[in-house]
């Protein structure tokens, strides 16, 4: 590609060079959510100042608004060079034409040292038809979090496995925790259906096959399983339900629940000591289940099919990507030191800084291996609308008001419904 040899002229082992000013001063347009904005804020600044020329002009949006704010923005052909992307939508934004692979963008022995650092999950999340469309900005596991003060006065061992987790859970309850389990539970949001996978995934095995036809409607697959053992769960009234993760927290700090299943950075605000009255109370441990493998998701930063079309531009936008996540891994290692926020970089694991930071709140050899066996979730252009589909009558199976055979078996057709759909355009 044109682009790829006018990169790497200017490039040195470690990264882009420091090039002198471009021709004219380039503005790069860059959307983001608005967490943080502050520490986005100052980072920008900070590559400003070390690539004159260019400047980047930051537009944020609520994370609720943000999806489709974004097609809005794409579809109408408003400014845009680099935008932070989920894993999730993907696949629909790079068959649309709206994203343009890192492949044809940045320089290969750039680019492949930088995968190669990479945690698997992170890769296959960012990967779309065998080319990557960007690098993270936030990658991060859903986690099995316990109690461990509650556990050591029962005298219970950590489970490792589901029966042992609803073992536990009862014998709580009969010691008078109401509880043992807080759940969250909304069938609105999209990580409804990831924590599902997720506890899947601690089973083993696949919910699709090679060729991404659901197979979890089959009675031994892991998924039927685990829809199995919540429903259980619920019907001996060992869950309490809460609408977000922000309400888990708390809840978990009240003392009354044993075990929860949520993102990895709620358990960093779960043992924060200026906020939280059981700071330090709470651990992780490897998703229950056979293969102890959980989901991982990453964000990350993309460059537009309209920067890429433009050799200036998209040169400037691949100088700020490279900065933002690229080797040192400098800002992702200030986005986990100072924030909490998970990393796809897997040399940051034995970064000292981090490790003295997450230390405080999270055992490092426990949370690697579990990123090591730690798998992308099934991301296709008909994945968001079916997980629409699918999450109600996964919330109604659960709490007994559906049987599991119905759920998956409806679940399963719609999914290769949507699948013959997209084949046929």
């Amino acid at each position: 590609m044109k682009i790829q040899r006018l990169l790497a002229a200017s490039v040195f082992v470690g990264g882009l060079a420091a090039a002198p000013a471009l021709a004219e001063d380039i503005t790069l347009e860059f959307t983001v959510w608005n967490y943080s904005l502050d520490t986005i804020q100052d980072n920008a600044k900070k590559f400003e100042a070390e690539n004159p020329g260019i400047k980047v002009k930051i537009t944020d949006y609520t994370w609720q608004d943000y999806h489709d704010a974004m097609i809005l923005r794409f579809r109408g052909g408003t400014p845009t060079d680099i935008a932070y992307v989920g894993q999730d939508w993907l696949p629909a934004w790079a068959a649309a034409g709206f994203l343009a692979p890192l492949d044809d963008v940045a320089p290969k022995d750039v680019l492949d040292p930088l995968k190669a650092d990479m945690a698997p999950f992170a890769l296959t999340d960012e990967t779309y038809n065998g080319k990557i469309y960007g690098l993270p900005y936030y990658a991060d596991t859903i986690s099995f979090i316990y109690n461990k003060k509650v556990l050591e006065a029962a005298g219970i061992a950590v489970p490792t496995s589901w029966d042992e987790v609803m073992a536990a859970a009862e014998k709580l309850k009969a010691g008078g925790m109401e509880h043992p389990i807080v759940y969250e539970f909304d069938q609105e949001l999209p990580n409804f259906w990831d924590a599902f996978v997720a506890q899947s995934y601690g089973r083993g095995g696949d919910l699709f096959d090679a060729d991404n036809k659901a197979i979890f409607d089959n009675p031994d697959n892991p998924a039927w399983k685990q829809l199995e053992w919540l429903q259980e769960a619920f019907k001996k009234d060992l869950v309490q339900q809460e609408t977000h993760e922000s309400k888990i927290i708390p809840s978990m700090n009240t003392g009354k629940h044993a075990f929860t299943i949520v993102y990895n950075y709620v358990l960093a605000a779960m043992n924060n000591a200026a906020e939280q009255p059981m700071a330090g109370d709470f651990a992780l441990a490897l998703m229950p289940g056979d293969a102890h493998q959980t989901l991982g998701f990453t964000k990350f930063y993309s460059i537009s099919a309209a920067a890429a079309e433009d050799p200036a531009r998209a040169e400037a936008a691949w100088k700020f990507v490279n900065f933002m996540a690229g080797k040192p891994y400098t800002v992702a290692q200030r986005w986990a030191d100072e924030k909490g926020l998970g990393f796809g970089q897997v040399p940051l694991f034995d970064d000292p800084a981090v490790v003295e930071s997450w230390n405080k709140w999270v055992d490092m050899a426990t949370l690697k291996e579990q990123v090591a066996s730690a798998r992308g979730g099934t991301w296709t252009e008909w994945t968001s609308v079916w997980s629409a589909y699918f999450r109600p009558l996964l919330a109604k199976a659960m709490v007994g008001e559906a049987t599991v055979e119905e759920t998956m078996k409806a679940g399963a057709a719609k999914w290769n419904e949507y699948q013959e759909k997209m084949a046929k355009n």
